[in-house]
């Protein structure tokens, strides 16, 4: 009995069906978001919403107790407030960010979670972007009562300009969440950033201040739209990427 074999062509024609129908068709971002929120739903992907209030209203309390003690620090220099604006913008979103993360190790639910179709990593990409726009209407806000204290500011300057520090912290957040690997380097990405800026402003080092006070609104814009699309090309890359090691 003879049988025929396949050519070359024949071969590969098979081989792409067989990886075609086994793998499935690739999810967009969006697609994927969409169905992540019809699957697990709202409630279950912020199961800690009590935890969430609590973190926005200390972390309020905290900034805007600066903002209203006039004699704190801006008595002398008040274009130090762009400073301290650029500096606390992030903190809000770090500290919502790392709140799942820090649940789930507590809870000893880490590894079962990674194992979930939707693993802890992907849903804590969608908890990003939705801490990502309430950090912005936090910041709207923020700024705007930091003018109803202080006359001299420019709104529209000072909300760029915590939106330019929101995304460009945001990017090294998950650039040193799916890039790194060694936890201890990840911290100091992670916190050397608010560190640095704080140790600056606490400082009063008057070339960070003039720095910030000299870039220009354009330039603010360009920055902050930038580090938005970069922002969001790494929330893809956390969607997709499995296999990571933990950040705490």
């Amino acid at each position: 009995m003879k049988v025929n074999m396949p050519n070359e062509k024949e071969i590969k024609s098979e081989i792409d069906f067989i990886v075609t129908q086994g793998l499935g068709k690739r999810e967009s971002f969006y697609s994927c978001l969409k169905n992540m929120y019809r699957q697990i739903g709202i409630r279950y992907l912020f199961r800690d919403e009590l935890e969430i209030i609590f973190t926005i209203l200390l972390v309020s309390s905290i900034l805007f107790s600066v903002i209203i003690d006039r004699n704190i620090y801006f008595s002398e220099n008040i274009k130090a407030i762009y400073a301290y604006l650029f500096t606390v913008s992030p903190i809000l979103y770090l500290s919502m960010s790392i709140l799942n993360l820090i649940i789930a190790k507590q809870n000893k639910t880490y590894e079962v979670e990674m194992t979930c179709k939707y693993n802890i990593y992907q849903i804590s990409a969608f908890r990003m972007l939705v801490f990502s726009i309430i950090c912005i209407l936090f910041n709207s806000f923020f700024v705007y009562a930091a003018t109803c204290f202080y006359e001299d500011i420019n709104y529209l300057k000072a909300f760029v300009i915590s939106i330019a520090s929101l995304f460009l912290f945001s990017t090294i957040f998950l650039f040193a969440l799916a890039k790194v690997k060694n936890r201890s380097i990840k911290y100091f990405i992670t916190l050397g950033w608010i560190g640095f800026n704080l140790i600056l402003f606490i400082l009063k080092v008057d070339f960070y201040i003039q720095l910030l006070n000299k870039v220009s609104i354009y330039t603010w814009t360009i920055v902050a739209i930038g580090s938005l699309i970069i922002y969001v090309k790494n929330l893809k890359t956390l969607i997709v990427f499995r296999n990571m090691e933990g950040i705490i």
